[in-house]
C-alpha cells in the first residue's frame, strides 16, 4: 500500500561540540539537485588542474561541496556555533559552510542525514 501520510518534519540533528542542526528531511529532488550543482561546482575547480586525475583529490572535494550544498537546504536553524568571542552565530550559507569545513561536522551532519533510511523506503514505498 502507498503511503502518503510521511511526516516530513524537521528534526534535531545532534553534532559533536554541542552543536545541534534543524534539518528538513532530505528528499529525492533535493538530493538530486544538491548532487548535480556539486558536480558542476567541482569541475569548475578542477577543470584544467593537476588535480584532476587524483581520484582523492576529486572524492574529498565532491564530498566537501555536496555536505555544503545539502546543509544549505535542508538545515533551518542551529543552536551551539558561536564567533570568535563566543557570541551565539547566527545562522548563514557562509557561517554553514564554514561549519561544514570541520571534517568531524561535515561527517556528523552527512551520517545523520545519509545514513538513516528514506521515509518511503523505509515503508516500503521507494
Amino acid at each position: 500500500m502507498l503511503t502518503l501520510d510521511i511526516a516530513r518534519e524537521p528534526r534535531w540533528l545532534d553534532l559533536p561540540q554541542g552543536v545541534r542542526l534543524l534539518a528538513k528531511p532530505l528528499d529525492r529532488i533535493t538530493r538530486a539537485a544538491a548532487e548535480g550543482a556539486a558536480q558542476i561546482e567541482e569541475a569548475k575547480v578542477l577543470l584544467g588542474e593537476a588535480a584532476q586525475q587524483e581520484r582523492s583529490v576529486f572524492n574529498g572535494l565532491y564530498f566537501m561541496l555536496l555536505v555544503r550544498l545539502f546543509a544549505r537546504r535542508v538545515v533551518t536553524a542551529w543552536e551551539g556555533v558561536g564567533d570568535r568571542d563566543g557570541a551565539p552565530l547566527a545562522l548563514s550559507p557562509t557561517a554553514l559552510d564554514a561549519l561544514m569545513e570541520h571534517d568531524d561536522m561535515a561527517v556528523a551532519f552527512w551520517d545523520a542525514m545519509i545514513g538513516r533510511p528514506d521515509p518511503a523506503e523505509a515503508e516500503g514505498n521507494g
